[in-house]
């Protein structure tokens, strides 16, 4: 079995009725925190985790024109900054949800001029399951 190669996984954005994909982008992290929650009595320490917060970071090269990186920018222009995402690859959605787009920026050095911003979950994930290799049967709520 081969090992899983990021070069095959893209962020999609929700462009009219389709997701494209964010050209450019050369990479992306994924993170699911959770806040620690002091569950102690006077007997003794316990702790659990709350609710679950996923962070998106996407940055890559500029490439205009890009209908997707031009979303990206209005998303996070828009009050809310909200827009839809998805993470695939290739026909296996891992990811969809609303997120919340913050924190957006481009540099310009005198080589190739490059962008990222973060994004964050504004609503519960209607696809996640970011290990999957099957295609989601039964689309939203499907992997969830």
């Amino acid at each position: 079995m081969a090992t899983e190669q990021g070069r095959d996984t893209r962020v999609k954005i929700k462009v009219g009725g389709e997701f494209v994909p964010i050209g450019g982008e050369t990479t992306f992290s994924f993170k699911r925190n959770s806040a620690d929650v002091d569950t102690s009595d006077k007997d003794g320490g316990k702790g659990t985790y709350g609710q679950t917060t996923i962070s998106i970071t996407p940055s890559g090269k500029l490439k205009l024109p890009d209908p997707g990186l031009v979303a990206l920018d209005a998303a996070s222009k828009a009050n809310p900054p909200e827009v839809e995402v998805q993470i695939s690859k290739g026909d296996v959605v891992r990811f969809q949800g609303l997120v919340a787009v913050g924190n957006f920026s481009a540099e310009f050095p005198v080589d190739v001029a490059t962008w990222s911003c973060d994004m964050k979950n504004a609503d519960t994930p209607t696809i996640d399951n970011l290990t999957s290799v099957v295609p989601a049967a039964g689309g939203a709520g499907a992997g969830a």
